[in-house]
């Protein structure tokens, strides 16, 4: 999944670009299967949770370096994140300390494929609006960012799972990427979309990951739930799935419209 997290505060002028880029990118219905779009605000904690499980993060952000208003900085993530020093408060704990805690916290789970797009503010004083010289460079930003969603989706294809006589088969590409270090995932189904949920600890409950082979690939043997739902043993699907951070799991959707 390409998770874009818009950053800033919408009260502040410049500072809202980050959000603002969001609305406009949900109004020319970027987001779809494989891309959710965030507007974390102020709060680190929340752009933090909102990265765990995708592949690939776009972070956009308004910036005050000394540059000319309106000059736009493309950043690996890597160069930016810093561990949080603790404060009063939790507003101090910014998406560049987010970077950083994620990977400790979440670790295969939390993105490497991280870029970071600033916009040099013109004005961040109280205030709703950006400035036009700001307006005119988030602009700029929407159409890049459209292109590196156009190149991650031609680059990392689609993940896919598979239904077979009842189990549910996990290549280890699935496996490491999503479920890695996990024990048992908990099924279930929401409308007509099969929702895959991690597990830490199968005394937990859910369904085991069961090892099939030397390569590391998985199976979930959950005939019982699969017939509950109208896919009986005989039923084979080849199922396209993507992480969902709302759902902080993954999604086959429509995995239940071919019931026979």
């Amino acid at each position: 999944m390409i998770a874009v997290i818009g950053c800033g505060n919408p009260n502040r002028s410049d500072d809202g670009v980050g959000p603002h880029i969001i609305a406009q990118l949900r109004a020319r219905q970027v987001e779809r299967d494989g891309v959710s779009l965030f507007d974390a605000g102020t709060d680190g904690m929340a752009a933090m949770f909102a990265a765990r499980g995708c592949h690939t993060l776009i972070i956009v952000d308004a910036c005050r370096s000394g540059s000319t208003p309106g000059a736009i900085f493309e950043v690996p993530g890597a160069e930016l994140e810093r561990p949080y020093a603790a404060a009063l408060n939790l507003h101090d704990f910014r998406w560049d300390n987010a970077l950083h805690a994620g990977r400790m916290i979440f670790r295969d789970q939390f993105p490497t494929d991280i870029a970071v797009l600033l916009i040099e503010a013109e004005s961040v004083g109280l205030g709703l609006g950006l400035t036009p010289t700001v307006t005119t460079a988030a602009a700029v930003v929407i159409t890049r960012i459209e292109a590196l969603i156009a190149a991650r989706s031609r680059r990392d294809g689609g993940a896919s799972v598979s239904l077979r006589h009842g189990g549910l088969y996990l290549g280890r590409d699935v496996f490491d990427r999503y479920f890695a270090g996990l024990e048992a995932v908990i099924l279930l189904r929401r409308d007509n979309d099969l929702l895959i949920l991690p597990v830490r600890h199968a005394a937990a409950g859910g369904y085991l990951l069961k090892r099939r082979n030397a390569a590391g690939d998985r199976v979930v043997n959950a005939p019982d739930f699969f017939r509950e739902h109208g896919l009986g043993d005989e039923v084979e699907l080849d199922l396209a799935v993507d992480w969902s951070t709302r759902s902080a799991g993954l999604v086959a959707a429509d995995a239940f419209r071919l019931q026979i």
